[in-house]
């Protein structure tokens, strides 16, 4: 319940975050939060945000920003309803275009081979020569053969001097090195004669078609000069953006080339460039995230630079869009290096990127199990040093989608070296651990009960008649099998921490001295008048009506003849909603504690108790006098029959209770 709760919070937060992006014209802001809902909840804002972004897409068509136009194709693959709804075929159609030339020029093929598809049909209908062009482009990944692509180029018309337009100049082809010899002054020329995104395409299929130790020679200088590229790029103050291409190209020569040892320097220079230009540690953009993400992996292939690599990962939080290429990160270093600050942040991404996943990926399980087996100090430590509302997500996360078995290791793991604050958050765990078993035992009843349904409407039916009876009998339904085992596990030291574990140990007592052992320790643990009512109010749901009157008794004897925490009690509990068979008794011990004094207490927690008892029927009895006295004064009594002499200031008489005849409703 815990989980579905944090759940629909998350999804109302970001519905209200993209509502507030859209009425701004913020598109970046919107799409982080519009895509991150589940689809039928983005119904209500897309056909706003699609006209947005269809706006926003021919704006940076217009300026030429290709690389925030394959940011806009990674959302559109996503959600193909942010360039279809609402639209007219040919405003689709002029949309699409763009963001399939995007994503090829961003080397991002299979992402624009698939925007691609909703433009083939026309293409091929309209203008086969051009589509036919395209799909070579597209196929070869940007390295089409040229009598794909000639018979589109001889349909363009002839260059009109009189425009101003000349010719394109012929350029130089370089071939491809054969030999070893031939890969430096190749890959030089290349790099000299061409743009650096071309560059990049030639050298990578050289690469390919090259044999091994010639391939593994470009891939070596390819990084090189990426590198290169990249601290140019960066001195140039152009934008984090730019810092993609030359960032991709050194990651992937890292990872073809074999990690060679040349490399290793660059790389790492590298990550730490582009992670020192990223504005904050909350990195929400795809395009801030990709290039610190591909170093980071390329980096981590080197053993020694893996703890400065995996320390920068973890000091980082992803979210958005951002997300999935960091989750991606997350599972590799995690298979190279236990390392708890990183497994916790890629189980809080994990969470925030699937809030309704039941169970969390194998990676994520074996990440603890590892670390509970090596590392389980660090975990304690993590746990220590985490702000409350990450350190509750986490425990919360993972006691709701860990195997029990690994739940209760790491809570054991942690329990002995944490705090009361640590262990009254690490108590939360067990608690959805049963909770957990409960739900589990539920369904198999509910499945037991639905074995003889006919159809579907029979089904919904007795799902709407059960609904409400199931709830009830989830709250009281007796832990057994592995609830009951980890209830018995771990009862001893989460018994004080939640009013629940109080009822769930009442519950399972055998006898009702183990039952009020139990008692003792939780009123020990909470000694105000919250703890009193708590335990009341289970043994009452329980059915223990005994051990109720003695948690009544323990609590009137703690607050015998002292009217303010009398008053205080009284207070408490109507404001609790306790029953009037114990609220009652407490409104007469306040009253009578009242009457005995001579002079009231004049403060307001006593006039609101007071008035409290008033209304439940409780009045103060008048005092008489004895009856020495009232011999001593009986002359004068008759000498001022007709006068009466007033009452001392403050005195207040005894008083009279319900069970008198003085209730009043």
């Amino acid at each position: 319940m815990v989980k579905h709760d944090r759940t629909g919070r998350q999804h109302r937060q970001w519905l209200e975050e993209a509502r507030k992006y859209q009425k701004r014209g913020d598109v970046e802001g919107m799409l982080s939060a519009l895509l991150r809902l589940p689809p039928p909840l983005r119904e209500e804002l897309l056909p706003g945000a699609a006209d947005l972004f269809r706006q926003a897409v021919r704006e940076q068509h217009r300026r030429g920003s290709w690389s925030t136009l394959s940011t806009l194709a990674v959302r559109v693959d996503t959600e193909p309803g942010l360039v279809e709804r609402s639209a007219a075929p040919e405003e689709a159609l002029a949309t699409y275009w763009p963001l399939v030339w995007a994503a090829g020029r961003a080397r991002d093929w299979e992402r624009a081979r698939r925007l691609w598809q909703s433009l083939s049909g026309p293409a091929r209908a309209h203008a086969p020569l051009l589509a036919g062009a395209m799909e070579g482009w597209l196929s070869s990944e940007g390295s089409p053969a040229p009598e794909l692509i000639a018979p589109a180029l001889e349909r363009l018309p002839l260059v009109d001097a009189r425009l101003g337009i000349e010719p394109p100049s012929q350029r130089v082809s370089l071939p491809p090195p054969r030999s070893l010899e031939e890969a430096e002054g190749a890959l030089l020329g290349l790099c000299a004669l061409e743009p650096f995104p071309v560059f990049a395409s030639r050298a990578e299929a050289w690469a390919r078609a090259a044999p091994t130790e010639v391939a593994r020679a470009i891939w070596e200088l390819a990084g090189q000069l990426a590198a290169r590229e990249l601290w140019l790029r960066a001195a140039e103050g152009k934008g984090h953006a730019t810092l993609l291409e030359p960032a991709s190209l050194l990651a992937r020569a890292v990872r073809e080339g074999g990690a060679p040892e040349t490399l290793s320097t660059p790389v790492l220079q590298a990550l730490r460039v582009v992670a020192a230009g990223l504005a904050r540690t909350v990195v929400s953009r795809l395009e801030d995230a990709e290039p610190f993400c591909a170093l980071a992996q390329a980096a981590a292939l080197q053993p020694p630079a893996q703890p400065w690599v995996v320390q920068a990962v973890a000091g980082l939080r992803f979210e958005g869009a951002a997300l999935p290429r960091a989750l991606s990160l997350y599972q590799e270093l995690l298979a190279r290096s236990a390392n708890a600050p990183l497994w916790a942040r890629a189980f809080l991404a994990w969470c925030e990127q699937n809030p309704e996943a039941p169970n969390a990926p194998g990676w994520l399980q074996e990440g603890l199990r590892r670390l509970i087996a090596t590392e389980s100090s660090a975990l304690l430590s993590w746990l220590r040093g985490a702000v409350s509302s990450e350190r509750m997500e986490l425990i919360e996360c993972v006691a709701s989608t860990c195997a029990p078995d690994l739940v209760e290791s790491w809570v054991e793991a942690c329990w002995e070296g944490a705090n009361e604050e640590l262990r009254r958050a690490l108590s939360e765990a067990i608690s959805l651990l049963l909770g957990r078993s409960r739900m589990k035992q539920g369904g198999r009843q509910l499945e037991q009960l639905l074995r003889g349904v006919r159809n579907i409407e029979e089904a919904e039916r007795m799902l709407m008649e059960v609904e409400g009876a199931m709830e009830q009998v989830h709250a009281s339904m007796k832990l057994t099998g592995d609830g009951l085992r980890i209830w018995r596990r771990f009862a001893p030291r989460v018994l004080t921490y939640k009013v629940d574990f109080l009822e769930e140990a009442v519950r399972h007592a055998s006898s009702d001295a183990e039952a009020w052992d139990a008692t003792v320790r939780y009123l020990e643990a909470h000694p105000g008048n919250t703890g009193h009512i708590e335990a009341l109010r289970t043994m009452d749901v329980c059915g223990r009506e005994a051990l109720a009157r003695r948690v009544l008794d323990r609590w009137l004897e703690r607050s015998a003849a002292d009217v303010p925490a009398l008053a205080e009690a009284a207070l408490a509990a109507e404001r609790m909603n306790t029953p009037c068979r114990y609220l009652h008794p407490v409104l007469g011990a306040f009253m009578q504690a009242l009457a005995e004094q001579l002079t009231a207490p004049q403060i307001p927690v006593v006039e609101q108790a007071r008035a409290l008892a008033n209304k439940h029927g409780f009045r103060l009895r008048k005092r008489r006098a004895s009856r020495k006295k009232k011999s001593e004064s009986a002359p004068a009594s008759r000498a001022s029959r007709s006068k009466k002499k007033p009452a001392a200031k403050g005195a207040a008489p005894p008083a009279d209770s319900p069970e008198d005849g003085e209730e009043r409703g």
